[in-house]
């Protein structure tokens, strides 16, 4: 894997065109400070109103945000907000061409108490036409442009006309699609969808199943945001990459924090599965903030060097051990190869977490995961696996070890609970050498239940087949 931290470095310059609807958003917020007279509501006293972009607007922010350098093509009215929307243009250094329709979209909301209480919508939907000069200088930045991004939010701007205009670089476009626009965007280079859109898009209820309907049918690799869930990439392989938020304030604008942050890492040079990585990174800094948010490329790099924090060398891993045991903490202990991370692992894991204070995962090197599972895994690298793993919450320490049994690491630690999985039994771990050593200190041995039916090997045994029935 690529040094994320470098790539998104890299981010600063990178010229991203933008295309798609244009909004503003208008914030009123301030306390509630009675229920009206005139109607069992509220009364917000507002003491804060602000204006930010949004839709296409947001995503064009956060470009600039990150250290692009953003062009916005898209449709103002001759109106009071349009003018809001230039100045804040000039203020976010986005590069704005933007044709006059009849009304600017416009989006206020009402906060009281720091939640939200309204939200009014003025907006006029009908297909939107750019002018032929527009078109010109939108072919010309989009031959100078590293990578296209759509924002489309289904408010008239993406028609077949604008696509026709992109036509020559179909391959630089990374598109955000509503269900009504998805025959658009057949052969492009990534589609970006939201759970619930891919649902629609394909008339199905299983996010597995959408993905790789939705790649063969528009001829592009696919990424599916699912909420708290994190996301998943459908590429040469299908990749689960769970949610790097802490805590889910706010979800307004994710999807356009990672689809910036999609372009600018594509522009930079990532691979597909490190740019949805980072992706991922960027939309866990916007979910903790409230409302619409502009993430910074330092706010990325902080993130992800919160993660890298959790996997750790053994000597610091026994320092901290050490210390966490004289504060009375429960240190609990389990280890396997994770390759492809499924619910089983993620609930597995969570189940041992709750057995103690402290979750410390053994995580076989790419050596040792060839040894247990032969020479065609692991599938992502020891690096990739570790990462993915510290983004879960419950698990606190990552350890890497080049062996195929945990005897060492569990006489070292001298862990409070060493867990397993049901597929063994506790008398077949007291015999064991692995559980002998945890008796012999007065350790405890705990089997979680697996998940019927979920393991890498059964999933990669699925994707064979079904690359064997689209052959």
């Amino acid at each position: 894997m690529e040094d994320k931290t470098s790539i998104v470095e890299n981010f600063r310059g990178k010229r991203i065109l933008v295309v798609g609807d244009l909004m503003l958003d208008t914030y009123l917020k301030g306390e509630v400070t009675r229920v009206s007279a005139e109607a069992p509501i509220p009364v917000v006293k507002v003491g804060q109103e602000f204006h930010v972009l949004g839709g296409a607007g947001n995503v064009a922010a956060n470009v600039s945000s990150m250290g692009g350098k953003a062009t916005l093509f898209s449709f103002v009215g001759e109106d009071y907000q349009s003018e809001i929307i230039h100045r804040l243009l000039r203020e976010k250094h986005i590069e704005g061409y933007l044709d006059e329709d009849e009304k600017t979209i416009h989006k206020l909301r009402i906060i009281g108490n720091n939640q939200q209480l309204a939200r009014a919508d003025f907006e006029i939907v009908k297909d939107k036409k750019f002018t032929e000069e527009t078109k010109a200088n939108l072919r010309q930045r989009a031959k100078e442009a590293d990578v296209i991004i759509i924002s489309d939010y289904a408010k008239g701007a993406i028609t077949d006309d604008l696509l026709l205009t992109l036509a020559d670089f179909k391959r630089k476009i990374i598109a955000d699609p509503k269900p009504k626009n998805k025959n658009l965007y057949k052969g492009i280079l990534l589609i970006k969808a939201n759970e619930i859109e891919a649902f629609e898009i394909t008339g199905l209820s299983d996010v597995e199943a959408a993905g790789k309907k939705i790649r063969e049918e528009m001829q592009a690799d696919v990424i599916i945001t699912r909420g708290k869930n994190g996301m998943t990439l459908f590429s040469d392989q299908i990749i689960n990459i769970p949610t790097y938020a802490k805590e889910v304030f706010d979800v307004t604008g994710a999807g356009d924090t990672a689809l910036a942050a999609l372009a600018l890492a594509i522009s930079s040079g990532a691979s597909l599965h490190d740019a949805a990585l980072i992706a991922n990174h960027a939309a866990g800094v916007k979910v903790e903030k409230a409302g619409t948010y502009a993430v910074s490329d330092f706010e990325i790099i902080s993130k992800m060097s919160e993660e890298e924090k959790k996997v750790v060398e053994l000597d610091k891993l026994q320092r901290i051990v050490s210390d966490l045991k004289k504060k009375g903490r429960k240190i609990v202990w389990t280890n396997g190869c994770f390759d492809l991370l499924h619910v089983g692992h993620t609930r597995y894991l969570k189940e041992a977490s709750k057995l103690g204070d402290v979750l410390v995962v053994g995580l076989n090197s790419d050596e040792s995961t060839k040894q247990l599972k032969g020479p065609t895994r692991p599938i992502q690298t020891e690096q990739e696996r570790a990462e993915i793993l510290a983004s879960l919450d419950f698990i606190d320490y990552i350890l890497i070890f080049p062996e195929t049994t945990v005897e060492r690491y569990l006489a070292l630690l001298q862990p409070n609970v060493f867990v397993k999985g049901s597929d063994y039994s506790i008398d077949r771990l007291l015999e064991h050498p692995e559980g002998k050593i945890v008796s012999s200190y007065g350790g405890e041995v705990k089997l979680i239940p697996h998940v019927a039916g979920k393991s890498t090997t059964n999933l990669v045994g699925k994707i064979k087949v079904n690359e064997k029935g689209a052959d």
